[in-house]
């Protein structure tokens, strides 16, 4: 699995680390780490993989 060859995967991979050290830096509230990490999450197992290719029209 090569993360780089994937935008999805990248931006929920830095995503993830950002909100993580935001945390840890008291940027983020332990509440609104809960909420925002749940977002992501969400998104990203529940999107259609099917939709990331082109259609022809």
């Amino acid at each position: 699995m090569n993360i780089l060859n994937s935008a999805s995967k990248t931006v929920f991979v830095l995503m993830a680390i950002t909100l993580v050290a935001a945390t840890f830096l008291k940027i983020v509230d332990a509440k609104d780490f809960i909420m925002l990490a749940s977002m992501a999450f969400t998104y990203y197992f529940t999107r259609d993989k099917g939709n990331d290719l082109p259609t022809a029209n």
